[in-house]
């Protein structure tokens, strides 16, 4: 088993991933992004302000992967957050192929996000106990089109097709299903309104080793097929290795230094 993985796991330099699509304008950048929190302000604790993310930019072409790697509590996912509008930014601009998000009422941010779509680290937490296979990865697409239950039915099929699961498993119930499995169908989700770019927040991290390589190597194989950009988020610098053209370091809320991969590992 230990060869095996090691086999299929690609040593610095010598990456299998296909190169992004080099454009003009990026399909997500960030300028300038910062988010701060006030803390205390209880009897005995006055308030303070402590800064999540500070002054953070970056861009991502189409077909990329990015890998965010830095410590627990480095503002990671605040940032994910941010760009999802999850968290509102206190400065900065996201500008998602071409449209600035950061200035979008709510009606115009729903339109927006079907161009970019979330993969949270938690699938247990992920997915509606008491909805079917079918309803939970179509839900998007029925919420941003209006698809009828025929269609709803058609596009589970192939959507969980894409993420190796068998179809008829669209009848079936979140809880039947092992973690591994769960993020499948969280991927499989947010493929349901052909995304430009996903955010994968710590996506594997809850996984063994071996289901989170599977599930790493099922992101390859979409982004081959459909051109999708992945904003990859882990504190597991052998995973983001496998998985990215470019690594972006955070540390206390920066970034503080950002390159290929094999040039920032390597130095």
């Amino acid at each position: 088993y230990a060869r095996d993985l090691m086999a299929a796991t690609p040593k610095l330099g010598q990456s299998p991933l296909r190169p992004p699509v080099t454009k003009a304008t990026p399909v997500l950048s960030v300028r300038g992004l910062s988010k701060s929190f006030v803390l205390g302000g209880g009897f005995l604790a006055p308030k303070s302000t402590a800064q999540a993310v500070r002054d953070v930019s970056f861009d991502i072409q189409p077909g990329e992967t990015l890998g965010l790697v830095g410590e627990s509590g480095c503002g990671k996912s605040t940032l994910a957050r941010m760009l999802m509008r999850l968290i509102e930014p206190d400065t900065g601009n996201v500008m998602l192929a071409g449209q600035d998000i950061t200035t979008l009422d709510a009606d115009g941010l729903r339109r927006a996000r079907r161009n970019m779509q979330m993969v949270f680290q938690d699938p247990f937490a992920s997915l509606n106990p008491r909805m079917t296979v079918r309803d939970l990865i179509t839900e998007p697409a029925y919420l941003h089109s209006g698809i009828g239950p025929q269609e709803r039915a058609r596009l589970a099929g192939d959507l969980l097709e894409k993420v190796t699961l068998e179809r008829d498993a669209a009848d079936r119930y979140p809880d039947q299903f092992s973690g591994g499995q769960r993020q499948r169908l969280c991927i499989a989700r947010a493929l349901s309104v052909s995304p430009k770019v996903i955010v994968a927040d710590e996506a594997v991290s809850a996984l063994d080793v071996s289901t989170a390589a599977r599930i790493t190597r099922l992101m390859q194989d979409i982004q081959d097929d459909l051109g999708v950009a992945f904003l990859f988020i882990s504190h597991d610098i052998a995973v983001v290795e496998r998985v990215s053209h470019r690594i972006a370091v955070m540390y206390q809320g920066e970034i503080v230094e950002i390159g290929p991969t094999e040039q920032v590992l390597r130095a």
